[in-house]
């Protein structure tokens, strides 16, 4: 009787080591899969809480790992005079990390193109068209596409994708 428990407890736990193996196996699995972006809020919801935070017209946005954390990058044009400002929020909790205005005047007119596609949407064309781990992607607004950076072992791929029609545009080989 004393044998058969011990059995049963060896198998109950193996049975539990090997579940918890597993979950962990898919956690890693589902960090390093390019579709799971690990970002809570939208680029959408960065873009209101940069607007609402400094105001001004989008210039350029984009999501990039910074010490294996994920950042919206943040560029606006706060006046009429082209004075930058770059905001860097956080992309899980929403938190703005800096604010940085630059007096440096952009001459370049700004014209937004509002975008058709999501961020999220054009990723998942990048990386259906080129399997492999995102490293960073950004949208610019005045020339209307996705610039999705995707590392495929040893080599990287730059694809930018059109942000009215979903198609990718030109894809460049590093």
């Amino acid at each position: 009787m004393k044998k058969r428990n011990i059995l049963f407890a060896g198998i109950a736990g193996l049975v539990l080591l090997g579940g918890a193996i597993g979950v962990g196996a898919n956690s890693i699995a589902g960090d390093k899969n390019p579709e799971n972006t690990g970002s809570a809020i939208s680029m959408d919801e960065a873009k209101k809480i940069a607007l609402n935070e400094a105001g001004g017209k989008l210039k350029e946005i984009e999501l990039e790992k910074d010490d294996g954390r994920l950042i919206y990058e943040i560029e606006l044009i706060s006046d009429e005079k082209g004075r930058k400002v770059d905001i860097d929020i956080d992309a899980k909790t929403g938190n703005v990390i800096k604010v940085d205005q630059d007096d440096d005047h952009d001459n370049e007119p700004v014209t937004n193109k509002e975008a058709k596609v999501s961020m999220e949407d054009a990723i998942a064309v990048a990386v259906k068209d080129t399997p492999g781990e995102v490293e960073g992607s950004e949208f610019d607004p005045e020339d209307g596409y996705y610039e999705i950076e995707i590392q495929t072992g040893k080599n990287e791929v730059e694809i930018k994708v059109d942000s009215e029609t979903g198609k990718i545009i030109t894809k460049d080989n590093d």
